[in-house]
């Protein structure tokens, strides 16, 4: 059986549900909360890891960091496959390079639904096309990638996109796969103030539209493929 430990390290509880949506429905999920406190549950009966997003900042070293960081290796380890999604992308940077190999973003926010080039390698490996339109909200990124890891995708604000790292079966995205066009509105809407002293326009970002992405597949791709 497929065995999903879902590690939640969001500030309000909402990416468990967002991300496990799309989960096929005979996939056992268990959730690990970060607002709850305490470690994490053992990795120990799991077959892969899915580490969420966050508003929290990876460079602000947050209360549950190296226990994070130290199951992330242990997973390693164990050979589990593991997802990590902007905020666990950069927790899985950060777990095998240390704090150089992520920071804030030189270039400031990147929010939007917005175009991303896939390397050949990224396009076979995720099944997806060439050019992809994908949510994204971050102020960090990685700057350097796991030793032997690969960038499958960049674009002008983030070289690294996403990275795939074989031998410790790591796959890292920046942007958000699990968010659709309703939840992707309702987000920019309650973020108002803090996109509008940006200079974003809010209902413009509302207006955006995902393009060669279906969540449900690019989740049954990691559970199948990395």
């Amino acid at each position: 059986m497929t065995r999903v430990l879902l590690l939640d390290y969001s500030t309000d509880r909402t990416e468990g549900p967002l991300t496990a949506r799309w989960l096929p429905p005979d996939v056992d999920v268990t959730v690990w909360s970060q607002i709850d406190g305490g470690a994490p549950p053992a990795v120990v009966g799991f077959t892969h890891l899915l580490h969420t997003g966050s508003a929290l900042s990876i460079n602000a070293d947050p209360p549950f960091l190296e226990a994070a960081m130290a199951l992330v290796r242990d997973a390693a380890r164990g050979g589990l496959a593991q997802l990590g999604i902007c905020y666990g992308h950069q927790l899985l940077g950060r777990a095998f390079g240390g704090r150089a190999a992520v920071r804030r973003c030189p270039t400031g926010l990147q929010v939007g639904w917005c175009a991303l080039d896939l390397a050949p390698e990224g396009r076979d490996l995720l099944a997806l096309p060439s050019r992809c339109r994908v949510w994204q909200y971050h102020f960090d990124e990685v700057a350097v990638v796991p030793e032997g890891a690969r960038v499958l995708a960049s674009d002008r604000h983030s070289a690294v996109q996403v990275f795939h790292d074989p031998a410790r079966r790591l796959l890292g995205t920046q942007f958000h796969p699990e968010v659709d066009p309703t939840v992707g509105a309702a987000i920019f809407r309650a973020q108002a103030a803090e996109l509008a002293a940006h200079g974003r326009d809010v209902e413009a970002l509302c207006r955006g539209r995902p393009r060669g992405l279906s969540p449900a597949r690019f989740f049954a791709r990691f559970l199948d493929a990395i």
